[in-house]
């Protein structure tokens, strides 16, 4: 008959008597979903503003049709896509300024966190999610054309 090893548990490092193990939760819910949706448009709308500032001196206006062209871009990246800006026929000018906001626009989902709690004293963070950013790109283009 073969030799039958006795089954060892070893504890956690820091597990102690009574503690249930909490596995890691799954993304939380934004509970104010429109206010961070809110937040996140000012902080993309400030970004449009320096950009524009910029731009000015160059004699490129960044108006509702070019930010269309930006935002287009932003979703289809969102979308799993390249996130091809579709620039016509545009100097090269305007199409250097769209692009230049288009890059820095597009990492602004991994640069915008938000925490899960993972235990009583633990956090995780973790970058937007792209449908929340989706979200955010369609609340951003109605605030552009309502001006």
């Amino acid at each position: 008959m073969p030799d039958k090893k006795p089954t060892v548990h070893l504890p956690a490092l820091f597990e102690r008597p009574g503690d249930k193990v909490r596995l890691p939760a799954d993304r939380q819910d934004i509970i104010d979903s429109k206010g961070e949706v809110r937040r996140v448009t000012k902080r993309l709308s400030f970004i449009i503003d320096e950009h524009r500032k910029a731009s000015k001196p160059l004699g490129v206006t960044l108006g509702p049709d070019q930010l269309h062209v930006v935002i287009e871009g932003l979703r289809d990246h969102a979308n799993g896509g390249l996130g091809t800006l579709e620039l016509g026929d545009r100097d090269e000018i305007e199409s250097h300024c769209l692009r230049r906001l288009f890059e820095e626009l597009v990492e602004e989902p991994s640069s915008i966190l938000y925490t899960t709690l993972t235990g009583p004293d633990t956090v995780r963070y973790e970058a937007m999610d792209s449908s929340f950013w989706i979200k955010s790109l369609e609340h951003l283009e109605k605030d552009i054309s309502s001006r």
